[in-house]
């Protein structure tokens, strides 16, 4: 709901393989092996599930970046009992969803056609695979990805899985001078780029071609893009890394950061700049959906790091500002002005399935006295949230015009209130003060989670789950009552 008041941050190679040249015309579906996707595979063979190795065999040689990944939303891409359910019910809805939201959460599967769906399991149906299909967006996925099909898709641009791939014993990474004794090695720059990200990240509804999730596109027009900084600079980086990143908008390798040396790989050189392979975002929510966490499990490895970072990642993110004044020639009315700003994530807030999403305000003000003058955000006793929150996000709408949280039902936005890179958006809240009030004291806070309860109770199971929400930012600030009334003559931009 909105306010009536109101105005989303390698492995070793050494033979320099050069990439696919790009088609130039769009494909139908009649052209695709793997329809609504634009998966193709080099030499156009058949593949396997044999044909991918199992990351815990990459783990032997790159510890580092398989603690990262293990336990990382892509090492969970198939596994994530929210997408399950989604995936389930839009197979119900149209059974070529399979392949739609496999294509980028078990692109083995998909290619391999090994996935099965079980539509009798409770609650809604789920879905199974061969081993080494379940491990997501495993290594021998991204490093076996020779290029892109953007210009095969039907809108002309990354998404809906635009990958080649090309499965084998040569490993593709964006180094050009390393060598490993298990397998060959191969350049390609494209792993450095965003536009290797874009091919899952940026999603368009295969039957209307409305962009659904826009996160590389968000990237591709903003500051960060302009200044050549890429996804993998922020998502591949320690949170403290990625802060300095977007507020120098220098690249990590510019930073001259001695934490970011070490070794990609065992035997290898010493390198400036060791990426981090858990690409960890904002979503910190799957953890706790997924339970307890069995430090003797292999697929547990690196699930309560990526958790933490997540939480820190997102109170890092936004900043917020007050600007309080009087609105009726020193009356009793009064309005206080929060600005909420992304600093420092490259695409917006929130990002990816926005119209799921929630990051919302908690504005509370009172008195000297105690008394609540003004409350607005707070979660009720259901987990929900007031009608009259200041949520960013998008509100989404099918054919007919009705509101929907289904991504494959979506037919357009009614509203977009999302936060661009570097760019902020107002809230707006009006407050009476008594007449004997000396003091005033504002407090906001900036809260994130996935989606809300009623969603979690929709997939998931009624109590299944309780939705965990994060303190982004908050502020603080306590205003004398006569300071406010001479507020009011200052002049417009001065007070703003």
């Amino acid at each position: 709901m909105r306010s009536p008041i109101h105005c989303a941050w390698v492995f070793p190679v050494a033979l320099i393989l050069p990439l696919p040249a790009l088609a130039d015309t769009p494909a139908t579906a009649d052209d695709r092996r793997f329809p609504p996707t634009f998966i193709t595979v080099e030499g156009h063979r058949d593949l396997s599930p044999e044909d991918w190795k199992d990351p815990r065999i990459c783990g032997q040689c790159h510890t580092e970046q398989y603690e990262g990944w293990n336990g990382s939303m892509h090492s969970n891409a198939f596994k994530d009992p929210v997408f399950q359910a989604l995936w389930a019910l839009a197979e119900k809805a149209d059974p070529s969803m399979r392949n739609h939201c496999g294509g980028c959460h078990t692109p083995i599967g998909i290619s391999t056609e090994t996935v099965k769906f079980h539509p009798d399991e409770p609650l809604h149906g789920n879905f199974s695979a061969p081993e080494v299909a379940e491990t997501g967006v495993s290594c021998d996925v991204c490093h076996t990805i020779s290029g892109t099909n953007l210009k095969k898709t039907a809108v002309l641009e990354h998404g809906n899985s635009s990958y080649i791939l090309d499965p084998g014993n040569t490993k593709l990474a964006s180094l050009s001078d390393a060598e490993s004794p298990f397998h060959e090695t191969g350049y390609s720059d494209h792993h450095a780029k965003s536009d290797f990200c874009g091919n899952c990240h940026n999603i368009f509804h295969p039957g209307n071609n409305f962009p659904i999730e826009r996160t590389y596109d968000e990237w591709k027009y903003s500051i960060y893009a302009q200044n050549g900084i890429q996804c993998q600079d922020c998502h591949m980086v320690p949170v403290e890394i990625a802060m300095k990143v977007a507020d120098t908008l220098k690249r990590p390798e510019e930073l001259d950061e001695p934490s970011l040396e070490g070794f990609a790989g065992l035997g290898g050189p010493w390198r400036k700049v060791v990426h981090k392979h858990g690409f960890v975002g904002g979503n910190a929510v799957i953890t706790a959906v997924m339970g307890r966490v069995d430090p003797d499990k292999y697929e547990d490895l690196g699930r309560e790091g990526n958790y933490e970072e997540a939480v820190k990642r997102l109170q890092n993110v936004a900043s917020l500002k007050l600007a309080v004044t009087n609105q009726d020639q020193g009356g009793p009315l009064h309005q206080v002005k929060v600005r909420v700003t992304n600093e420092r994530a490259g695409h917006h807030l929130p990002t990816s399935l926005t119209e799921l999403r929630q990051i919302w305000l908690e504005v509370v003000v009172t008195d000297n006295k105690g008394r609540e003058l003004r409350r607005s955000g707070s979660l009720g006793p259901n987990n929900d949230l007031p009608k009259d929150t200041m949520i960013f996000n998008a509100h989404a709408v099918d054919a007919n015009g009705q509101d929907t949280h289904f991504p494959w039902e979506i037919a357009r936005f009614v509203d977009v209130n999302t936060i661009p890179p570097k760019g902020w958006k107002y809230a707006k809240y009006y407050f009476n003060v008594p007449d004997d009030a000396e003091e005033v004291k504002i407090v906001a806070k900036l809260h994130y989670r996935s989606f809300d309860q009623y969603i979690a109770d929709k997939l998931l199971g009624k109590g299944a789950v309780k939705v965990p929400s994060v303190e982004m930012v908050s502020v603080e600030e306590t205003y004398p009552v006569a300071a406010l009334k001479t507020a009011m003559a200052a002049p417009a931009d001065a007070r703003h």
